[in-house]
This record gives C-alpha cells, structure tokens and sequence, in this order.
C-alpha cells in the first residue's frame, strides 16, 4: 500500500502541511509506505506552457517536470490533494498540478484506455475558514464536488472512490489554545483516517466525511 499526500500552500508550517502530514503519518503507523509531495517547497510551475499544449496536440512528449511528479504519484493507491480552499476554488498552485499532470496520455487517454489513475482511491482533502454545512448550503460543496470528485476523478480518471474531508472552521492565523485544540482534533482525525486508509478496511466512499 502506497499513499502519497499533495500539498499546496506557501507557509512552510502550514495547516495545510500539518494535514497532510498527519494523513501520512496515520498511514505509516497503519504499514503503508508514504510520500509528501509539497509543491510550493518544492517550486512547482503551475504554469499550462506551451510544452504541454504540445503534448496534450500529440505533437511532443511530456514535459520533464511533468512526468517527474507522474513518476511519483503513478503507483499510489491512494492519492490525497490537501489544499485550502481560496474563493471557492483550489489555489493556483494545485490547478496546474491537475492541468500538468493529471493530464491526458497519464491520467486518461482520448480513447478512454484507463490511465494511471483507474481504479485508485483519491482523497480531496479542503481546508476552509466556514463550517461544512455552509458550503453546502451555499452550493459551493456542489461545485467542487462535481468539478473534481464527479468529473476530474470519477468520470475522466476512473478513480474507483473519491471521497471529500472538509478540515473547516479554521481561522488563520490564529495561534490560541482554543484555536490550536480546534486544528488538533482535525489532525488527529485526519492520522486516524490514514490508518484505516493503510488497513484497507474503509468503506465505499461518499460525497462528504468529517
């Protein structure tokens, strides 16, 4: 069992970092081998260039970077995206790792040959400053879960589950004891799910979990 946990925010000693991993720590205590992947530490150009509309034509191969990243992700059985949510969307940095790498010739294949993805669990892993239920009495839940879970991962990729974790009710910046026990009880949830994830006992996967 390999789980590998994708990150995208800029501070080093982020949230959203502690989130990922506290999922890969859960999975190395359950027996899986695990991978960190952080893209701002990491430099990751998010950038769609013209070497990718090349390959994406069929007229060029995949760019260096871009197949770099597939390298390390293409054996993962379960593969997490942890990121905040910034207005209402992912940050850019995690887009153009979907853009880059999640991409046809990998992910999917025009003649909808299963791509490395077929068959995976993925996890979306958002952290958000409101509570869950807004966002889906808000619609917003709506449109992420159909943009990635439902179109992205299920229907292009062939993922097998994809399952969304909100880590919400977060208030940046703030560094008090009622703020850190609050982020606490997510980690520790988080480090739990990792373990199940590394057990193989999950079940099915739905829309939304906490």
């Amino acid at each position: 069992m390999k789980i590998v946990a994708v990150t995208a925010n800029p501070e080093p000693k982020s949230l959203t970092d502690a989130a990922g991993n506290a999922l890969l720590d859960g999975a190395a205590e359950g027996g899986a081998r695990t991978e960190l992947i952080d893209l701002c530490a990491e430099g990751f150009n998010p950038v769609f260039g013209m070497e990718d509309r090349t390959h994406y034509l069929g007229q060029g191969p995949m760019p260096e970077d871009a197949q770099a990243m597939q390298e390390r992700i293409k054996d993962a059985d379960v593969l997490a995206l942890v990121f905040p949510v910034y207005w209402y969307s992912m940050p850019a940095i995690m887009k153009g790792f979907i853009d880059r790498v999640i991409c046809r010739g990998f992910a999917y294949h025009a003649d909808g040959t299963p791509g490395a993805l077929a068959g995976r669990r993925v996890e979306l892993v958002m952290l958000t400053g409101g509570d869950k239920e807004w966002y889906q009495s808000s619609g917003i839940s709506e449109a992420l879960d159909n943009q990635l879970r439902r179109q992205t991962f299920l229907k292009y990729c062939q993922a097998a589950q994809v399952e969304t974790i909100y880590v919400d009710n977060l208030d940046s910046g703030n560094d008090d004891q009622q703020a850190r026990e609050a982020a606490d009880r997510h980690l520790v949830a988080l480090a739990l799910k990792g373990r199940q994830l590394a057990a193989g006992n999950e079940p099915g996967a739905g829309q939304d979990a906490q």
